[in-house]
């Protein structure tokens, strides 16, 4: 009875949070907080084996929260762990998009292995991935230890969510699903020298646990790492063409590698098959990170759908709204209930859904680039509305009139 009052408590809690679109709409402004220690470890470099490198992070926050107890997303970024920054514009993109949103976020520093150039071994390359993963894990334990010593940040630690892009992603996802009886032999003795899984980064004593993973163009070593067990939920996104991470099953490419993976299409099946809550959108005929190694017009939208996608899938985490793995659906057909207009999958091909939740119709007009409509249609009604138009490739602008008032709605959106 004493848990199910807890359980009724909590939920009444974060429903009352959500009430006002915190943690879907940007209802905040936000503050960055640049280069806060959160560890150090051993970095060798040529001229000094003895090398400690400090790890930093930016901090951003919503301003004028008052609410005492936040859930927060750390963020890694890309870079095939030889280069990348914490500062790099999709780590800013995505850390300030859900800083407004109501969370507080962190774009961490880890150790990056820039002897992988030189030396592509897999023992080098599973040790590049190995002090990644123990940097993080420092990352996590430092906001335990906020929350139970100084309480700066006022952490939630029960909607603590990991992710990142590319790399980054690898990071999430392996943090959650490597244990020690999985550790691969090439990986096994840098794990054994540097304290296990956990390792030395800083921090040590706290928590690591984690409420969900958001991976942006990752993959695991090996699907079968994944463990029915550990449900922790995991979100994907993931292009078909992607010659860096594999789609699906497949070889590593960057660097001469040759690693076998599997990629968010073979991890995703498995999530399922075990009932863990998961959600995958496909870039169709998309390469590597889209929101990040496009021309500036698509890479934007690219990071739109991102944050979109991966928004919802929080959204339901974070307000105590998801249940099963069957209550939302896949593969980019994603459930904008919030929102008032919507436009999925975005880029695409001309055949797209536009997603209007509104008490009244709209009318519905596209223009291209030039400012030359293309498309009219003067009554679309609330609820999913299929497009099937026969647009050149480029950008356009789709616009939504409200038949009542002079509210009108814009989305942009990418023909190939």
């Amino acid at each position: 009875m004493l848990f199910f009052l807890l359980f009724l408590s909590m939920w009444k809690l974060y429903a009352q949070e959500c009430d006002n679109q915190r943690y879907y709409e940007e209802v905040f402004g936000y503050t960055q907080i640049s280069n806060i220690k959160f560890g150090e470890n051993l970095q060798p470099t040529p001229l000094d084996p003895n090398n400690v490198q400090e790890l930093f992070m930016d901090i951003y926050q919503p301003n004028d929260d008052t609410l005492s107890a936040r859930p927060l997303i750390i963020w890694a970024f890309g870079g095939g762990f030889v280069f990348g920054s914490k500062t790099s514009p999709d780590m800013i993109a995505l850390s300030s998009s859900f800083a407004k949103r109501g969370y507080v976020t962190a774009a961490i520093d880890y150790r990056l292995s820039t002897d992988l150039i030189m030396n592509n071994d897999i023992e080098n390359s599973y040790e590049a991935v190995a002090k990644a993963i123990h940097d993080m894990r420092a990352a996590i334990r430092f906001f335990y230890k906020d929350a139970a010593t100084s309480n700066q940040y006022r952490i939630d630690t029960s909607r603590i969510y990991i992710g990142g892009v590319s790399a980054g992603a690898v990071t999430a996802l392996h943090i959650v699903h490597l244990d020690e009886s999985e550790i691969p032999f090439e990986m096994q003795e840098y794990f054994d020298e540097n304290q296990g899984l956990s390792g030395n980064s800083g921090n040590e004593g706290y928590s690591e646990n984690v409420a969900g993973v958001i991976s942006l163009c990752g993959m695991l070593l090996d699907v079968d790492l994944i463990n029915p067990e550990v449900t922790t939920p995991i979100v994907s996104m993931h292009g078909t063409e992607d010659g860096v991470v594999p789609y699906g099953s497949g070889t590593i490419t960057i660097l001469d590698i040759g690693l076998e993976v599997d990629g968010s299409a073979v991890i995703h099946p498995r999530l399922d098959e075990y009932n863990i809550i998961n959600d995958f959108y496909t870039f169709q005929g998309a390469g590597h990170t889209p929101f990040v190694l496009n021309p500036p017009n698509e890479a934007e939208v690219y990071m739109d759908t991102t944050i979109s996608f991966v928004r919802d899938f929080l959204y339901d985490l974070a307000c105590d709204n998801v249940t099963s793995t069957n209550e939302r659906p896949h593969n980019g057909k994603v459930s904008h209930d919030r929102l008032p207009f919507e436009v999925f999958p975005n880029p695409n091909n001309g055949n797209f859904f536009v997603q209007l939740i509104a008490d009244q119709d709209y009318s519905l007009s596209i223009f291209d680039n030039l400012g030359r409509g293309v498309f009219f249609d003067p009554r679309i009604h609330q609820g999913r509305n299929y497009l099937a138009l026969d647009l050149p490739k480029g950008v356009y602008f789709i616009k939504a009139y409200s038949k009542g008032t002079s509210k009108q709605l814009s989305k942009k959106i990418i023909v190939h």
